[in-house]
C-alpha cells in the first residue's frame, strides 16, 4: 500500500495538477456553477460539451495573455509544470460539472 501511495504522490497529474495547483479549486467552482446556469437552456451532454470548450478555451488564453511558451516557463518553472497545472484544471472544471448534471443538484 505504501508503494501505491508513493506512485501516487509522484504523478505529475496529481503532484503538479491538483495537490500543488492553487488555482484548480476556482476552475472547479466555475465549472460547477457554469453548469448549473447552461442547464436551464441545454440538454446534460450539451452542457457537460459547452463547459469542457469554455475550460479547454481558458486554458488557451491563460497560454497566450501570459506569454506563451515563454510565459509559461516564467510563471510555473517548466512547461511540462503548466501542462500538468491545465490538465488539472480542465479535468477539475469537467468532472465538477458532471457531478453537477448527474445527481440532484443540477435539478
Amino acid at each position: 500500500m505504501g508503494r501505491l501511495i508513493d506512485m501516487l504522490l509522484q504523478c505529475k497529474l496529481i503532484k503538479w495538477g491538483l495537490n500543488g495547483n492553487t488555482w484548480v479549486w476556482f476552475h472547479i467552482l466555475g465549472g460547477g456553477i457554469l453548469a448549473r446556469v447552461l442547464m436551464i437552456w441545454f440538454s446534460d451532454i450539451q452542457t457537460l460539451l459547452i463547459v469542457s470548450a469554455v475550460a479547454l478555451l481558458w486554458e488557451v488564453f491563460e497560454f497566450f495573455l501570459d506569454g506563451g511558451i515563454e510565459g509559461m516557463i516564467h510563471i510555473y518553472g517548466s512547461f511540462d509544470r503548466w501542462f500538468w497545472d491545465s490538465v488539472g484544471d480542465v479535468l477539475g472544471t469537467i468532472f465538477c460539472a458532471f457531478l453537477i448534471v448527474s445527481t440532484l443538484w443540477g435539478g
